[in-house]
Parts: structure tokens; sequence; C-alpha cells
């Protein structure tokens, strides 16, 4: 039966508004056609979508950071795949920042980055790490530990990224991938220990003080559960850390926790600024933290 003119009309006009509401542009009441000129270069947009960000105007950020996006401005895509995957100023979408991420990775697999891109490449690895790890319920991403392996062995290897460091050392350690590697868990946790990961360096310091798998240094993982817990503190997740300093410090002798007691005063003494968290995000830090419902 023929569809009438008046009606074929309809389903096209419901087609494209449908396209345009996918896009986020009339959902968000953004039109780049009216902010931007025609030759706009994507430093420009990009420039525009921060500044609103910062004043809190998130439709007009998203706007932009979309629009910039599709004109594959790496910014761009990585401030757009950020802001769906934390829920800032839009609904949170992790599937929909698991693909932005992708597309920003997949731009990088034969040549390597530039020196100011290699933290969002870097980052936008590590979270399609995390998401194979877990999967995103209800979508095509099923949890891979393998793939979860090469997306941070990637990161790690080739930007030397502290928070794939962690995961790939945790996954050794606790052999997520079929079999306990405490060797290779004990090098990539001690990468990212040295770059004041705290949560690194619990699980190093667990590793050293009850010789898990590797030679046993208690004054050393008493050191590094100190540091730990001292690091931990400024990302609001500190007590298993205490709790695993804790038991430690009972299982020690006095001349162990003497010794460590010293040996933290001496580090403490050597840094120039007080220990901090490095400028990781607590979600980055813990990312078991993170809730993937989607």
């Amino acid at each position: 039966m023929p569809i009438p003119k008046r009606t074929s009309k309809l389903v096209i006009a419901a087609l494209a508004l449908s396209t345009l509401l996918s896009a986020g542009t009339v959902a968000h009441g953004f039109d780049p056609e009216k902010v931007f000129k025609p030759n706009e270069k994507p430093r420009s947009v990009f420039r525009f979508g921060f500044r609103a960000w910062k004043k809190g105007n998130m439709a007009d950020a998203l706007g932009a950071f979309r629009y910039g996006a599709e004109m594959n401005d790496l910014a761009s895509q990585w401030k757009l795949a950020h802001m769906l995957q934390a829920g800032t100023g839009v609904e949170r979408n992790h599937y929909a920042a698991y693909k932005w991420y992708a597309k920003i990775a997949d731009q990088f697999i034969d040549h390597a980055p530039k020196r100011g891109e290699r933290g969002l490449v870097s980052h936008a690895v590590v979270s399609l790490g995390l998401y194979s790890l877990t999967g995103i319920k209800g979508t095509a991403v099923k949890a891979n530990p393998r793939r979860a392996e090469d997306h941070f062995y990637r990161a790690a290897a080739l930007y030397h990224d502290p928070v794939a460091q962690y995961q790939l050392g945790k996954l050794y350690r606790h052999g997520k991938l079929g079999v306990k590697q405490p060797r290779s868990a004990a090098r990539w946790l001690g990468l990212a220990a040295k770059k004041g990961h705290p949560y690194a360096q619990a699980e190093l310091g667990e590793m050293l003080f009850y010789g898990e798998g590797i030679r046993r240094k208690p004054v050393r993982g008493l050191v590094y559960l100190t540091r730990a817990a001292a690091g931990s503190a400024l990302t609001g997740d500190e007590r298993r850390i205490r709790k695993a300093r804790k038991e430690a410090f009972a299982e020690a002798t006095d001349e162990e926790r003497s010794a460590a007691e010293k040996l933290f005063k001496r580090f403490k003494k050597r840094l120039k600024a007080p220990i901090r968290a490095f400028g990781f995000e607590s979600q980055q830090l813990n990312p078991d933290a993170i809730e993937i419902s989607e």
C-alpha cells in the first residue's frame, strides 16, 4: 500500500529530528552554525567549549565539544568522552564514552601522538582497559581481561602511565588472566609506586612484607604501606590501605617497625613538597569504585 505524500514528509521530518537529537544539537539547544564561522579552527571551538565549561554553561560546552569532536579535534573528543563518562553536564553514557575513547586510541595505532597529546591518548587507552575489565551492561562491550591487558600494556609501556602500570600489576598479582605472575606484578606496581600511585604502593607493600611470590623485604614493605596510607588520605578512600598497613605493622617485629619508621622519616625529609596524590583523579586511582551500569 503506497504511503501518502503528507505522511511520508512527516516520517522524513521525524527521522531528521531524531538524528539531530541523537547528535545532541537540538537536545542541548546549541547550534554551531550560529556560534562559529564556517571555517572556524578546531582549536577555537575547543577554547569556546572550555570557557563555557569553566563558567558552568554545560549545554554550550557539550555542544562545542561535540562540534569539535566531529571536526576530529583530539582535545574536544577527549573532553566530550570524559563528560559522558563522568556524567558532567550530560546524562552519563559509558558506551558513548567508550566509542569516543576508541576513536582517539585508533588514531595512534601506527604513529605516536605529539608530546602535548600523550596524556589525552594515554587516558583514553586506560579508560578502554577499565571498560574491558568490567564490560558495559547492555552493550557489545563485554568483560574481557585479555583485551584489558592489551590496553593497559600499551599505555604502560608507550606512555609510562602509572594508572595503567598499576592495573597491569593488579592483574598479574591476583591472577585475573588465569595464573598469578608475582614478579611481573611487582615490576609494574613498582613503576607506578615510584610515581606516587598510593594503591600501587599498597599492593607492592603487601607483596614485599609477606614475601608474596617474591623475596620478602618486610621493612621496605612497611615503608611502601606507610607511603600509601599518607597518599591515599587525599583520594578519600584510605580505609582499605590503612587497614592493610595496620595488619602488617601488627605482624612486624619491633626491629622492623623501628627501621621502617626511620626510613619513612628520611624519605619525607627528601621531599620538596608534602606527600600528595600526584594529580590523579580518584576514579583513576581506584577505578574499582566506578559504577558501570549502562
